[in-house]
């Protein structure tokens, strides 16, 4: 006597149930790992499209331990998308949203580079390197950050001589 339903067709009805009772969540964070998986790197594109899927689950989920992460690296393919303002303004949405965020000092260090090499405003970008050295003098990048204030508008031929005269 054959069964009622092959075995196959009982496993391929439990994959359809089991993907359709996946949360949006759940969707969205898959989604996000199938286009990290891509090399968005070399395709502006499909770099615009993490950004979004980013920025829709930071938005969707704001609470979740992911929304700051994922905030962060929205602002970091904009910045390589030339999205400076847009970066600026998710930088400083992470800052106000999630003060205690993992991302925070990074973000801080990351906003006064985008002021100094995208959007060319050197008085906010030392402003906001002189914040950062203040509130993170033990980071890693607070050399970077002395480093880029002592040569804020100099071009890298004169950052190398002053170096040589040295």
């Amino acid at each position: 006597m054959k069964p009622l339903i092959p075995a196959a067709t009982l496993f391929i009805i439990g994959l359809f149930v089991f993907a359709a009772c996946q949360s949006p969540k759940e969707k969205a964070l898959k989604n996000i790992k199938g286009l990290e998986s891509n090399d968005s790197a070399f395709s502006n594109e499909l770099m615009g499209q993490l950004k979004t899927a980013y920025l829709d689950f930071a938005k969707a989920y704001p609470d979740d331990e992911h929304a700051p992460e994922f905030m962060f690296k929205a602002a970091q393919r904009a910045i390589v998308l030339e999205q400076a303002n847009e970066a600026v303004q998710l930088l400083e949405e992470l800052k106000s949203k999630y003060p205690k965020a993992t991302q925070i000092e990074d973000a801080s260090f990351l906003l006064a580079y985008t002021y100094e090499n995208n959007l060319n405003e050197l008085n906010k970008a030392q402003e906001l390197y002189q914040d950062f050295i203040k509130k993170y003098p033990k980071s890693e990048l607070a050399e970077d950050a002395k480093f880029a204030m002592d040569n804020l508008g100099k071009t890298p031929e004169e950052i190398i001589a002053n170096g040589d005269d040295e």
